[in-house]
């Protein structure tokens, strides 16, 4: 099987297990974004596919040969990797042709400045073959730390956080080109990062890591925004308006209005938690059919939208506060009412003992672990 797998892998420091029976698969050609809050553990499954740590139980298997399990561990120049880090080490005393080159020991001279001159050239950094790294913006290091992952023609690249030290410009820039590299480049990617957003730009598929050590959903970026496992992986991609009701015949009553559900596990009687995501609080100035009448409490203009907060009654004195998000300048004249309803494509409703995280089944392991 071409790719990365990785079967349960489990993994501790001292007392403290990060990992705990992981596993994920990135076919050939496919670029998977492993997707978590800091400390969950996903460097820690990116140093172990690259060798930089030693495997303390599972096994992994890039194309076809096992490079690691509980009895022995290739060493990171001996599985076809390509690694690139969040500071992207360069060496500072090699000049740019150099440093792509310096992994493609073994070839001859000649052979490797082409190789490298190729590469470069696909990045956009050839005409800087003899600069040095301290003459290069962030954005043009991160270029060439590709440039020398790719030049040994890996079967699996490795990106630990690769955009992470780039301002927001320079960092949609990059990702578009990088992304447009590996696609010709057609290699196996596994990547790093915290930011769903990013995730959801570059990756084929996205895996969750939730602090348990364990992957809690697996999916499209389009499967998991729209139909996340539970609370934890819903609360990853950006702000939640949280809401709780009584289910009954695949509806809650909410301070928002009703909200359709479609979960069987769900009772009739159980206390839920509804989750809205700003963008899912629709806005008019008359009353619709189960809408609801809000006091818009401010709006502020981001640009590209306007974050809408609002009171909402709910039976107390103050009110409940949510914020909603419209894409667009909002400008609601004072003498007008503002009503509101949920667009049930951006509100997830789960039942509130399900907001204990990282009991997701993990996905199943191949015979090929057995190897």
């Amino acid at each position: 099987m071409q790719g990365l797998h990785i079967y349960g892998v489990t993994h501790s420091y001292g007392s403290n297990k990060v990992l705990n029976g992981a596993s994920l698969t990135i076919p050939a050609g496919e670029l998977v974004c492993l997707l978590g809050p800091s400390g969950c553990g996903k460097s820690t499954i990116l140093r172990l596919a690259g060798g930089l740590e030693t495997l303390q139980e599972g096994n992994i298997v890039i194309d076809g040969e096992t490079v690691a399990n509980s009895d022995m561990c290739l060493p990171p120049e001996r599985r076809k990797i390509g690694l690139m880090f969040q500071d992207y080490a360069l060496f500072p005393h090699l000049d740019i042709m150099d440093n792509v080159t310096f992994g493609l020991h073994g070839m001859e001279k000649s052979k490797a400045e082409r190789r490298a001159l190729e590469m470069l050239e696909q990045v956009g950094m050839s005409q800087y073959v003899r600069a040095y790294p301290h003459m290069l913006s962030g954005g043009q290091q991160q270029r060439v730390a590709l440039a020398r992952a790719l030049a040994p023609e890996p079967k699996l690249l490795l990106l630990d956080e690769p955009f992470s030290g780039l301002d927001t410009n320079m960092r949609e820039k990059i990702r578009q080109e990088t992304l447009s590299v590996l696609r010709d480049a057609g290699v196996a990617t596994l990547m790093v990062t915290h930011d769903p957003e990013e995730a959801m730009y570059m990756a084929d598929r996205i895996k969750i890591l939730g602090r348990g050590g364990k992957i809690l959903q697996a999916g499209s970026p389009n499967e998991i925004y729209y139909n996340p496992a539970d609370e934890f992986v819903a609360n990853l991609f950006g702000m939640m308006n949280k809401l709780e009701g009584i289910a009954k015949g695949g509806m809650v009553e909410t301070p928002l209005g009703k909200v359709a559900y479609k979960d069987k596990n769900i009772r009739d009687g159980e206390l839920v938690q509804v989750l809205v995501r700003p963008e899912g609080i629709l806005f008019d100035n008359k009353p619709g059919e189960n809408a609801v009448k809000v006091e818009v409490v401010s709006n502020h203009l981001l640009g590209h939208s306007s974050i809408v907060r609002m009171r909402v009654p709910d039976g107390s004195d103050k009110g409940l506060m949510l914020d909603g998000r419209v894409h667009r300048e909002f400008t609601p004249e004072l003498d007008n009412e503002t009503w509101a309803t949920v667009d049930p494509v951006n509100a997830f409703v789960f039942p509130l003992k399900s907001v204990e995280q990282n009991n997701e089944p993990q996905e199943q392991a191949s015979p090929i672990a057995a190897q």
